[in-house]
């Protein structure tokens, strides 16, 4: 019988290695079958003191401390092969992936089935950037209702024409191409001109928006960002993903990814990278989570205008190669750049290095 757990099933290697000797898997191998062996021994034996080493997780090799954990596996649950051992050994064989498969199987169906495959400090920290791309959320919607006039009772707000305002509107103008500046917003005050001139770069402000096709878009603005905002809320599949593709393509330097071309699938899938804290702050996952869920609400195949991989991109000026609000609208990377931006906290240089020009 094949293996049937979720992190197992789909993986060739680890298929063959229960019912062929040759296939066995051991110290010095590398490779996804063993990063998916590496995680299901994390879930495991968590509780046991059993983790490791964070060179092994990344390089997915199956080093000394991926060979003390199969031991301390297979030594606690007697996995021994009596017709030619009288102790248990450290290489997943037969008998360890068919245990291995069948503990962590009934782990999956034991745990909420919206955590697959995490451990659960990996779960922890997922929780808490939840609550953080919350908080998060709720600045940008707070700034975006201002500027939609909209008061905190639901109620119609007089906007006070000050430097937030003017801030908030050329960020929008900026990453999401929305032209929300009305007549009564010039001409602007001397001291607040010259601010918005060092924070975006000497920018010549547009002039008044249309207010039916920039106010439709910007309605779509506000209503996308309450769409991810109640995401964030809604129970979603959370999944860690080991291998280094998905369907057959790689899947790079992503932290977090989904299945857009699926809009069923609102599996969020968490590589190693995400958990990596040298790699990816707080906010940097926060963000992460909202732009992933922006794919699946939204039904956002894709990134219009900047591909899968925009660098070097200062979230508060966009990128010039998103050239319409059509593109933004589609594009989880314009979500993630306003939600930076919009943090009283806001550092541009943290998101776009020295090595791009500042």
């Amino acid at each position: 019988m094949a293996l049937q757990s979720k992190l197992f099933r789909d993986d060739d290697r680890l298929q063959a290695c229960l019912v062929n000797n040759a296939a066995h898997v051991q110290r010095g191998a590398s490779g996804d079958h063993v990063a998916r062996i590496q995680q299901a021994l994390r879930i495991l034996m968590e509780d046991d003191g059993i983790d490791i080493d964070d060179d092994e997780l990344k390089s997915k090799q199956y080093g000394q401390s991926t060979t003390d954990a199969v031991q301390k596996f297979k030594d606690d649950r007697e996995i021994i092969n009596t017709s030619y051992q009288k102790s248990a050994d450290n290489i997943v064989g037969k008998m360890t992936i068919a245990r291995l498969d069948k503990d962590i199987g009934n782990n999956e169906k034991a745990n909420a089935p919206e955590f697959i495959d995490l451990t659960k400090a990996q779960m922890d920290l997922i929780k808490g950037d939840l609550v953080r791309s919350r908080v998060m959320l709720d600045i940008v919607l707070r700034r975006l209702r201002i500027i939609a006039h909209i008061a905190p009772s639901g109620g119609l707000l007089v906007t006070p024409r000050n430097l937030a305002m003017y801030d908030t509107k050329l960020r929008i103008f900026d990453v999401f191409r929305i032209n929300t500046f009305e007549a009564d917003d010039f001409p602007v005050p001397p001291d607040i001109l010259a601010t918005l001139r060092t924070r975006f770069r000497g920018v010549n402000l547009p002039g008044p928006g249309d207010p039916l096709t920039d106010g439709l878009q910007f309605g779509r603005l506000l209503e996308n960002f309450s769409t991810i905002r109640r995401g964030i809320d809604e129970s979603f599949p959370k999944q860690f993903w080991p291998p280094g593709t998905f369907k057959g393509s790689s899947i790079g330097f992503f932290a977090a990814f989904v299945d857009a071309s699926n809009p069923g699938d609102k599996t969020v899938r968490f590589k190693l990278r995400y958990f990596d804290p040298t790699d990816v702050d707080a906010d940097g996952r926060a963000v992460t989570l909202a732009h992933e869920r922006a794919h699946t609400l939204l039904r956002a195949n894709g990134h219009p205008g900047t591909g899968d991989q925009p660098f070097c991109v200062a979230p508060h000026l966009g990128d010039p190669n998103v050239t319409t609000s059509d593109q933004a609208l589609a594009n989880p990377y314009c979500y993630e750049w306003l939600i930076y931006s919009m943090q009283p906290d806001y550092n541009p240089s943290k998101h776009r290095g020295a090595e791009c020009g500042t």
